[in-house]
Formats: C-alpha cells, sequence, structure tokens
C-alpha cells in the first residue's frame, strides 16, 4: 500500500484526534489555574492551533510499525499497548535540553507505534484510499488559492481605504500616547466611507482605521482610549499574529479551529483593554468608546487582516473593565499563571498526542 496515502490519512486523522486532545488539557488548565479571559489565556489557546504544523516535525518515522511491515491487527493479543507518558526524555526533545515531555500512543511488541489512522488505513482498500487523498489534495490546494485571493482583495480594501481616507487632525493631549504615536510610527487614518469598529491593519508600517463618524462622535478622552487599545495591538503585532493563524487554519482546514480562533481574538481584545490603564486611560472613557463603535458599526466586507467587534464580546469587554481584580488575588494569580504557562508550552506544546 502506498506509504505517502498513509501518511496522509495519518495527517488527517491525527491533527484532529491531537487538536481536540490538547484543547481539551489547555481549558482544563484554564479553567484549574482560573486564568481569567486576556493575553495569558488567549497564549494558551493558541497552543492547539500552532502545534498542528510542529506536529508535522514530531513523527518518528523510525518506529512507525507500517514502515516496518508490521501490521498491528496481525499482532498478538496483549502485545498492543495504549501509553500516557509524562516527564520522559525522548530523541524529539534531547536537543531542546527539555527534560520533561508528554504523549499518548498506540505502540506493538518491538516498541514500534501505530495510530488509528493505521488501524482504519488497513481496513479500506487501497483503491479508496488514493481516490480520498487525491480528493483531499485537491480541496486543500483550491482552499489556499481561494484564501489567496481574499488576502489580495483584503490588501486592495485596504489600500482603496488609505488613498481615500484623511489623516486625523485631532491633537492628543495625552503625552503618553503622544510619545508611543512617535515611537511606533504610525498613520492614523479617518475613512468616511467605511461603518465599523476601529481597527489596525499593516504587518510592517502599521496604520490606525477610525470611522470618520465614529471619530467625529468621541470625545476626547474616549478618542485617546481608542487610540491606546490600538497601540496595544500595534506593540503585541496582533496582525502578524492574526495572520499566521490564518494560515494554518487554513492548511488545516478540516480541523475544526474557528471557535478557539473566536476564543483567541476576545483574549487579545480584553489584554488590550486592561493594559490601557497605563497610559493613563480611565476604563469608563474605554467602555463609552466601545458602546459607540457597536452603535457605529454595520455588518459588511469582512477584512482578513483585522478583528471585527462583535457584539456578543461587548458586555463581556465592558463587564471585565469596569470589575478591578482584587489586590489580594494578584500575588496567586501571578504564581497560578506561571505554573500555567510552563505546563502548556513546557509539557503540552512539545508533547506527541496520537501519532507515530
Amino acid at each position: 500500500m502506498d506509504k505517502v496515502s498513509f501518511f496522509i490519512l495519518n495527517v488527517f486523522l491525527n491533527s484532529l484526534l491531537a487538536f481536540f486532545t490538547v484543547a481539551f488539557l489547555i481549558e482544563g488548565i484554564i479553567f484549574l489555574f482560573r486564568i481569567p479571559q486576556g493575553r495569558i489565556a488567549a497564549a494558551l489557546r493558541m497552543i492547539p492551533i500552532f502545534k498542528l504544523p510542529l506536529d508535522l516535525c514530531l513523527y518518528d518515522f523510525t518506529r512507525w510499525s507500517y514502515a516496518q511491515g508490521v501490521n498491528p491487527l496481525n499482532c498478538e493479543e496483549g502485545t498492543r499497548t495504549l501509553s500516557v507518558t509524562l516527564g520522559s526524555m525522548s530523541c524529539v526533545t534531547d536537543w531542546l535540553y527539555l527534560p520533561i515531555t508528554s504523549g499518548i500512543e498506540l505502540t506493538v511488541q518491538g516498541n514500534m507505534t501505530f495510530t488509528i489512522a493505521d488501524i482504519l488505513g488497513y481496513t479500506i482498500k487501497p483503491e479508496f484510499l488514493k481516490i480520498f487523498c487525491f480528493t483531499f489534495l485537491v480541496i486543500s490546494g483550491a482552499l489556499f488559492f481561494k484564501r489567496l485571493i481574499q488576502y489580495n482583495n483584503s490588501i486592495a480594501s485596504l489600500n482603496a481605504f488609505a488613498k481615500t481616507a484623511m489623516a486625523s487632525c485631532r491633537k492628543l493631549r495625552n503625552l503618553t500616547l503622544a510619545s508611543c504615536v512617535k515611537k511606533y510610527r504610525f498613520q492614523i487614518l479617518t475613512p468616511a466611507n467605511f461603518s465599523g469598529s476601529p481597527f489596525v491593519a499593516g504587518l510592517v508600517s502599521s496604520v490606525v482605521y477610525i470611522p470618520e463618524k465614529l471619530s467625529q462622535s468621541l470625545s476626547r478622552r474616549e478618542y485617546e482610549a481608542v487610540l491606546a487599545h490600538e497601540i496595544e495591538h500595534i506593540r503585541h503585532k496582533d496582525s502578524l499574529v492574526r495572520l499566521i493563524l490564518d494560515v494554518i487554519e487554513t492548511i488545516f482546514w478540516w480541523v475544526p479551529t474557528r471557535w478557539l480562533h473566536k476564543r483567541i481574538e476576545e483574549g487579545h481584545e480584553v489584554g488590550c483593554d486592561l493594559n490601557c490603564k497605563k497610559y493613563g486611560v480611565q476604563p469608563l472613557d474605554l467602555a463609552s468608546a466601545i458602546c459607540k463603535s457597536v452603535r457605529h458599526s454595520i455588518k459588511g466586507e469582512e477584512q482578513v487582516f483585522v478583528h471585527h467587534l462583535t457584539k456578543h464580546t461587548v458586555f463581556k469587554r465592558v463587564n471585565i473593565l469596569l470589575k478591578p481584580t482584587p489586590t489580594r488575588l494578584r500575588k496567586t494569580r501571578f504564581a497560578f499563571t506561571l505554573l500555567a504557562i510552563g505546563i502548556g508550552f513546557g509539557i503540552i506544546f512539545l508533547g506527541r498526542f496520537w501519532t507515530f
């Protein structure tokens, strides 16, 4: 049977199993350690998505039973085992100097590994398996090409905004914000033909877009609050992160990442909201600006590279802004956060789940 077809089937099925396993573990960590919605929670939730391409590099073909000509279905009873490991060394992590790893794998006698996809592949006729792989590759190529067209259309749309939009003439009294505008060297444009929420676009040179009607309705403090929020997006390179996530999700189109992506973007928004305090912005002013953005938002053409404000997240963002964290919980939350990051990135991210 064609080894390439078998490997494609493994990538298809193993990616699904690994994604759900890692997502379940990450959500468990977030719940167990009471990680609030924000930057840290968003970073942890990116692990299941970033792990999809990483897993392709963690396959160990030297231990793959199929490559050695061993059919796990023909092995003697009692020689097939399901192993769940935590804290073992492997050749994958030796060169990273990581003493701890984790994994879930199926093994047969001789320490050879097999997968659920292998078992499924042995039950499918070779002709059907090749048809599946050919169809899978065609769909993957078509979807990726379609996404490239959407990228091109979004870039053209943003360029059209930039040509017709006027540069903002509003002066900033907040000296901290004024210095950040000079430091990051970004433009502030107010397009008249756009009705939506403010956003940042640009991977190299950033541009902040604030719709003209919305800009006129914002008070000075609300305007500065919006600007502080967008500066946080620029500082954390959220446009680049969003693009990388989108490319991975396009390549692994069969993995249902949409719900997780929404939670990640929500975490970015909440993180930006909470960090606005260091610019001297009052939470009430930012909450008011968010509500006004919702009223001025009209459903239109979505841009690939920007985050679009959704009404179902507004209440949560405003509630978090106006509900301060008790001081007595900050030290405990900091310790739990460090522990969650260590487990998430040190153990789960480099783990081998359901692969050979």
